[in-house]
Parts: C-alpha cells; structure tokens; sequence
C-alpha cells in the first residue's frame, strides 16, 4: 500500500435549481468519509461538470473513486491521472471545493477553464495546479 494521487473529471447531473444543495451535500459526504480513510483532496465545480483531486493510501482512493463512478450526480466520468506521490499537494484539505462563479472565474480561465472548454476538457496537471492555486487563496 501506497500513497497516491488520482484526478479524474465528470460532467454534472445536477439540476440547477438544487445544485448548491446538492454541490453541499457532496463535500459534507466527501469530508466525513475521506477523514475517516485518511484521503486528502481537491473539488472543482462549474455548472456543467466536476473534476476532483484525491490522494491517499492506493486501496482507499480506489475504493473511493468506485463509489463516486457509481454516483447518480456523475455521468461520462473520465480517469484522466492515477499515480504514486511521494508528498501530498492538498494535505490540509479532506476535501476543498471552489466552484467557477463570478469570484473565481478569473482564475479558472487563467488554466484554460471556460465554458468552451470546461473542466473534462483539460489535462490532469492543469486540474491540479488550478486545485492548489485555489486551495492556497482559500486557506
């Protein structure tokens, strides 16, 4: 058993008229669930899609990557990075969100997210520097 780190990306099923809700209940989930299994990560939201860093023992993030494929709220999830670390990236985060809104939105388009080109469209590293830069401005 390794430490890992595993990126992939989605696009949303989320109704718009409960996205927020719903978006709150993912992370809710996904900080009680990732603390118990000592998994540390990263969400990016935007209207039509997801892409979420995870790290953490091999089993663990591969147990939860399973559970999120099999997520109603998920549709064509894509696998786009899984690899051995040597250091964790978000190892204060159990789960971080930033979400593309009108505070944000300036930053996501620096790394090539727009709704053109929207977050399964990009590469997993720049999913993860967005992730950190993101990270850093919220803690």
């Amino acid at each position: 058993m390794g430490l890992m780190r595993l990126v992939y990306a989605s696009e949303s099923r989320l109704v718009e008229a409960n996205r927020h809700l719903e978006i709150d209940r993912i992370v809710e989930s996904a900080r009680r669930l990732n603390a118990g299994n000592d998994i540390t990560g990263f969400l990016l939201a935007t209207t039509g899609a997801f892409a979420q860093v995870l790290e953490g023992d091999d089993g663990a993030v591969f147990e939860t990557y399973t559970r999120i494929a099999a997520d109603h709220r998920h549709g064509a999830i894509r696998l786009l990075a899984e690899a051995p670390i040597d250091r964790r990236r978000f190892p204060r985060w159990s789960m971080g969100l930033a979400e593309r809104d009108e505070t944000t939105s300036f930053i996501f388009g620096l790394y090539g997210v727009t709704p053109e080109a929207d977050l399964p469209r990009q590469e997993a590293d720049v999913l993860v520097d967005l992730s950190e830069e993101l990270a850093r401005q919220r803690a």
